[in-house]
């Protein structure tokens, strides 16, 4: 996938607040982390129909199993 520079200003105590979670979380870099968080933003969330099939999956594996997932 190509990738392009994007660059921002932000206060201080932002970027200081980033650099600290960079830290925290074991980022590489701050452009990972606001890497990881434009994604987590963008991506769209799970359809009720996609939620209704996940659970009817887990109901199936304790069925298969015999024991409860979390």
């Amino acid at each position: 996938m190509a990738t392009k520079t994007v660059s921002f200003k932000a206060p201080e105590k932002q970027v200081k607040m980033i650099e600290k979670l960079v830290e925290e979380k074991g980022y590489t870099s701050k452009g990972e982390l606001l890497r990881d968080l434009v994604r987590k933003e963008l991506e769209p969330e799970l359809t009720e129909q996609a939620k209704e099939k996940i659970k009817n999956a887990r109901k199936e594996i304790e069925k298969a199993k015999g024991e409860e997932l979390g």
